[in-house]
């Protein structure tokens, strides 16, 4: 009997265990809640300018001008060469006269000659009364306009060996010169371009182009030296270039600039007003661009940002945050919207 009773109690007591285990409630968790190290700045409006980057070359532009033949005529030599300085005056090519050329003036000088002598015939007969003052005013008429046509002729160099020469001081672009062969007048012998009226071009996407405005002041770099130098946009297209559908932007330099130097440029464009913060503080995700601000009790909320202009290593907000709360820097990514964060410093 006292065996049973010890059974039946040790039976008991593995059920009150098992039922404990089954039943009883699960241990508290007294591991901390999730916490970020974080970095912060205050938040601070500032005037900060925009600059548009590019990158160009510096040309001739409305300082090139042709040279061009004003009689035809045979280029027997060129003297110059693309690239090369000329002096104003400065020979750029012989010209000898083609044989039309040399039959036309031969045709002028002839005509001249009948004319004088039809008018000094016309005058001896008018003083033997054989005929009248309309009759000489007709010749002598006759005579001025053979006369005109020679001289004409004379100064545009028809039939005449002469040559080309260098209106003003600048660099030979181009030279179309073909020594040997009857160009005709009007034919563009050399390209020239004054050096004081080198401008720079660049182009730009439409939208960045539209930011830019005549006056605007810009920093030049010459790729190849390294020289820097100021520049005042003069002009933006008002269509796009066919052939690299950018926008082209003339920048007139103030200072010495070689023709044909690549340049990298930034042109400032007026500015805008806004936090600026370090890039990095600035997050992404479906939803736009965001950053973390902290209130009072180190909680992080997150708020929508828009960017006004990025600045290098920086970004412009637009002034549409609360300048009461810290801004998260160096940490945000780790961040949630209600995470709590410790400061263990301030950001940049």
């Amino acid at each position: 009997m006292k065996k049973m009773l010890a059974a039946g109690a040790l039976l008991l007591a593995g059920f009150v265990v098992l039922v404990d285990l089954r039943t009883g409630s699960a241990p508290a968790d007294d591991s901390p809640a999730p916490r970020a190290d974080v970095s912060t700045i205050e938040l601070v409006q500032h005037i900060v300018p925009v600059r548009v980057p590019a990158f160009g070359s510096i040309v001739a532009g409305a300082a090139e001008a042709n040279i061009t033949l004003a009689a035809p005529g045979i280029v027997t030599s060129a003297q110059v060469r693309p690239g090369q300085a000329v002096l104003a005056g400065q020979m750029l090519a012989q010209i000898v006269p083609d044989a039309q050329s040399a039959a036309d003036l031969r045709k002028a000088e002839d005509a001249v000659q009948a004319a004088q002598a039809a008018r000094a015939h016309v005058a001896a007969l008018l003083a033997g009364h054989l005929a009248t003052s309309a009759d000489l005013a007709a010749a002598t008429q006759m005579e001025n306009d053979a006369s005109a046509s020679l001289d004409a002729l004379r100064a545009l160099g028809t039939g005449l060996n002469r040559k080309v020469t260098a209106p003003f001081a600048g660099i030979v672009t181009s030279v179309t010169a073909m020594p040997g062969g009857t160009s005709p007048a009007g034919a563009t012998l050399f390209r020239l371009a004054a050096p004081s009226g080198l401008v720079a071009m660049a182009g730009l996407p439409e939208a960045e182009a539209m930011r830019i405005q005549p006056g605007d002041a810009a920093m030049l770099t010459a790729l190849n030296t390294g020289g820097r130098i100021r520049a005042i946009v003069a002009q933006r297209a008002a269509m796009l270039d066919p052939q690299t559908g950018l926008v082209d932007i003339t920048l007139v330099p103030q200072g010495a600039v070689l023709l044909g130097e690549p340049v990298a440029l930034t042109v400032t464009a007026g500015s805008v007003v806004g936090y600026q913060v370090p890039r990095d503080a600035v997050l992404d995700d479906a939803q736009g661009d965001y950053v973390f601000q902290l209130d009072a009790h180190g909680i992080a909320h997150r708020e929508a940002a828009h960017v006004l202009e990025p600045d290098g290593a920086m970004s412009v907000l637009a002034p549409n945050l609360n300048p009461a709360m810290p801004l998260v820097t160096t940490g945000a990514y780790q961040l949630e919207d209600g995470m709590a964060a410790a400061v263990q410093g301030n950001g940049p």
